[in-house]
Formats: C-alpha cells, sequence, structure tokens
C-alpha cells in the first residue's frame, strides 16, 4: 500500500499541500482530479520527495519520507511519467527505454515490448519520428522496465488523441490487473472514472472528497459539480 498521511508540501516559502491523505492499494487505480493549481502534480512530486514535505509517506508500511528520491524510486519500486513524457527525442526507441537502467532492467526489454506492439519493429528508430501515442508508450514502457510496485502518471492522455488516450488507458487496466497500483493525474473526470477505482478530488492543496467510481451517481454529480474540473 502506498499511503499518504497528512502530508504538506512548499515550493520555496509557499505552500501548495495542506494535508493531503490517500492510499493506493495494488492492483488498484486511483485518479487524482481537480483544477488546474489544486496540487495534483504536487502530490506526485511529494511522494518522490522532489519537494519539501511535511507528514507520512508510506509504502507496504516503511516510512520513506526522509529518503531522497533515487532511493525512494529504487528501494521502493516506484516509477513515474512525468507530464511531458521526458523523452530525449534524438535517440532511438531502445535508448530511451534504458537509459539509466541497470542490468537486471534490460533484461525485461522484450517483456515491455510484449505488453506494446507498436513499439515492435521500432527499437532503432528515433523517438522524435514517432506519433505522440507511440511516444508516451516509450514513456510508460521506461517507467515499466524498472518493475515498479507502484506507477505514478501525470497527465498521460495529454495532448493525445481520444483513440490514443483509450488504449493507453487499456494499458493501465492491464497493469492492474498484474497486481501494480497506479496513481493517476487527470483533468477530465470521466475519463478518470473511466479507469479508476477511486477518484480523490483535490481542492486547493487538500482532499476535498474521496468517490469510489462504483457508484454512478456520485460520479455523475462531481462531473456536473461547480468545481471547474474539466469534464
Amino acid at each position: 500500500m502506498l499511503t499518504l498521511e497528512s502530508v504538506k508540501g512548499w515550493y520555496g516559502s509557499t505552500q501548495a499541500l495542506f494535508g493531503v491523505n490517500l492510499r493506493v492499494p495494488p492492483g488498484k487505480t486511483v485518479a487524482l482530479v481537480g483544477t488546474n493549481g489544486a496540487g495534483k502534480t504536487t502530490t506526485l512530486r511529494a511522494i518522490l520527495g522532489a519537494v519539501r514535505t511535511e507528514g507520512s509517506v508510506r509504502v507496504d508500511d516503511v516510512d520513506i519520507s526522509a529518503k531522497p528520491t533515487h532511493r525512494r524510486v529504487n528501494d521502493h519500486h516506484i516509477s513515474v511519467v512525468h507530464e511531458g513524457r521526458g523523452l530525449l527525442s534524438q535517440l532511438s526507441v531502445l535508448e530511451n527505454l534504458t537509459v539509466g537502467a541497470n542490468r537486471a532492467q534490460r533484461a525485461r526489454i522484450d517483456e515491455v515490448l510484449d505488453l506494446f506492439p507498436a513499439l515492435q519493429g521500432r527499437t532503432h528508430q528515433k523517438v522524435s519520428l514517432l506519433s505522440g501515442g507511440q511516444q508516451q508508450m516509450v514513456a510508460l514502457g521506461r517507467a515499466l522496465l524498472r518493475d515498479p510496485k507502484y506507477l505514478l502518471l501525470d497527465e498521460p492522455g495529454l495532448g493525445l488523441a481520444p483513440v490514443v488516450i483509450d488504449e493507453i488507458y487499456r494499458y493501465i487496466a492491464e497493469l492492474c490487473s498484474r497486481g501494480m497500483g497506479v496513481l493517476l493525474v487527470e483533468q477530465s473526470v470521466a475519463r478518470a472514472a473511466s479507469v479508476a477505482d477511486e477518484l480523490v478530488l483535490l481542492r486547493v492543496g487538500t482532499v476535498d472528497r474521496v468517490i469510489d467510481t462504483a457508484d454512478s451517481a456520485q460520479v455523475d454529480q462531481l462531473v456536473a459539480d461547480a468545481f471547474g474540473v474539466h469534464h
């Protein structure tokens, strides 16, 4: 279980999180939704140790709050796909997938490529020549090569066509079926509800409400609510 308890976060002297509580169980997808500036990306950065925080971040009952980012990622099997993907555009698909990977992780390359058939046969092609959807697959593949228990995704469908977003979200569902916990940042409540088990609505750095997506009435109410959350 990935758990945040009373997590506060700061950028310099500016406080962005005001006591966030959430849980991401193995095999489940939890989606953070809310307006721009609500604290969604900051929550991911707090988990990674990329902002100054107070409160507790725990992975499988181990408090990682005092650990640096590389220890959180490597020791506790957390991977992240940042908004914008962060790919090296002039390197090949294979080079992007394996950059920074150790020998054991590199040995999993065929397993990762099996999940993304569209990348097979393109491993030596420059990433800059791929479509946006294929580039997102590379970013996901690079994160999965690290064999994470918990995957953090920041707007994975940003700038992609709806049909491509549907494909990316099918991959997310497949990962959860294999026991991975996923924490997803998503602007669209309806899109998030299509893949997530829970929706966590953030509002000005706090959790406003948590909704089980099996409760369609609550989901519909959230979509219709006057929070300024994108539909």
